[in-house]
């Protein structure tokens, strides 16, 4: 029941994006709109390019980007690889905070692991939203408790009823306060595969470790005190140490008045890009802003590319909607593939040679002002180039739908030029 309460939620969201986003664009235009808000501020590139990325973060949400860290890409199933090999190599916490974990494997799997270290000592504490997560309660809490583990509910329907807004849409992993794992991952059977067919769905996600990691650990603290658990010892926050050269920071988002942090992130990024940004995202209906920043790009000499998803969508409106973009992304010289083999739901940005954004938060109306988000910025060229390499290999399994000024119509899609102008 929930899961449908959440579709219908997306699917009505994401229905009236389309006049929102299209309509104010159309008849304000992009250069009326830059005196507002972020495009104010940002609207004409971000001075200093992508070195001026982490003072940019920092005036905007009181987040600052730390030194000493290693990353390394954790893609498709190899996230729950890495999850299991913390699990087994904790020896004082092990912290999980996400929106998605179903019976079923390796949602099974990790229960399993995790019952048995609590019984072995270990503190391990789980925070789950109950509306992306069926099934937990009947099969996965009971034998969870019984082994000793601390498990909250974030915001419980019962609490708050009917509450599409202020889901915890976060995907986080902290282990002894020293290894976090973060992305787009949920603990459910269509995580758990290699992208490549429509039952293991394409994502990304990251193992760090280093200081950021602290960072990470703070926001599951911020989760765990609002569901009622007591306040973390003080070691938990003190176990980190440099472990690589990388330049990182976990910026969090919530619903707010006014920008989120989530909004933050994207237009810095975009602000920044000097040379080029490529996007990969699950869910591709953008507030007006979002949408203007992304086709300003091309304009000032950026090689701006989505990566969305093409044949496989598990909200069949979304990609209804994210069709009706098509038109005047081809205009603006944004150039747009859709992944062909599974569902691509990552949720990654790469801005020139440096910056890397992986996490939770998608380019929907959702994600940019309602739920609550994490996402990993990192500025370092190794993590970067890992990033070109892998994209180079979606590519490869993309269909492109705009280019030279033309589009591509999808597969049985005819996009009718009035779609385009604001009519619907």
């Amino acid at each position: 029941m929930m899961h449908r309460l959440q579709r219908m939620g997306r699917a009505l969201v994401a229905g009236l994006a389309v006049g929102a986003g299209l309509g104010v664009l159309a008849r304000r235009g992009l250069d009326r709109r830059m005196a507002f808000g972020p495009w104010g501020s940002l609207g004409r590139g971000l001075p200093g390019g992508v070195d001026c990325v982490g003072l940019a973060l920092m005036q905007t949400t009181a987040t600052s980007m730390v030194g000493g860290n290693r990353l390394a890409w954790r893609d498709n199933g190899e996230v729950f690889t890495a999850i299991e090999e913390a699990f087994r190599a904790a020896r004082h916490s092990i912290h999980v905070d996400v929106y998605i974990w179903r019976p079923g494997q390796p949602g099974e799997r990790l229960a399993e692991l995790a019952c048995r270290r609590a019984r072995e000592g270990v503190a391990v504490r789980i925070l789950v939203d109950p509306m992306g997560s069926p099934g937990f309660a009947q099969q996965l809490y009971p034998r969870l408790v019984e082994a000793g583990c601390e498990v909250h509910y974030f915001r419980p329907p019962m609490q708050h009823p009917f509450a599409f807004t202020g889901r915890n849409h976060r995907k986080l992993v902290v282990v002894d306060g020293r290894v976090g794992i973060t992305g787009g991952f949920g603990i459910a059977p269509e995580w758990n595969g290699n992208g490549l067919s429509p039952d293991g769905w394409r994502d990304s996600s990251v193992e760090v470790e280093g200081p950021v990691v602290r960072q990470m650990q703070v926001a599951f603290a911020n989760h765990w005190l609002e569901t009622g658990g007591p306040i973390l010892p003080a070691a938990e926050f003190e176990r980190t140490r440099p472990a690589g050269d990388a330049r990182a920071a976990y910026v969090t988002s919530t619903d707010v008045k006014g920008l989120s942090h989530a909004r933050w992130v994207t237009h810095i990024a975009l602000a920044a890009a000097r040379q080029r940004v490529w996007i990969a995202n699950a869910y591709f209906v953008p507030p007006p802003q979002v949408l203007g920043a992304l086709c300003a790009r091309p304009a000032l000499g950026v090689d701006l590319r989505l990566l969305l998803p093409g044949p496989y969508q598990d909200h069949p409106s979304v990609t209804f909607i994210q069709r009706r973009f098509y038109r005047h992304l081809e205009r603006s010289g944004v150039r747009v593939y859709e992944y062909q083999p599974s569902m691509m739901h990552s949720k990654t940005m790469l801005v020139d040679d440096r910056i890397v954004v992986v996490g939770s938060i998608n380019l929907d109306f959702l994600s940019m002002e309602y739920l609550e988000e994490g996402t990993l910025v990192v500025d370092d060229l190794a993590f970067a180039a890992d990033f070109e390499e892998r994209w180079r290999v979606d590519m490869s399994r993309s269909r492109q739908v705009t280019s030279g000024g033309r589009v591509r119509n999808p597969p049985g899609q005819e996009l009718e030029p009035r779609l385009f102008t604001g009519a619907l």
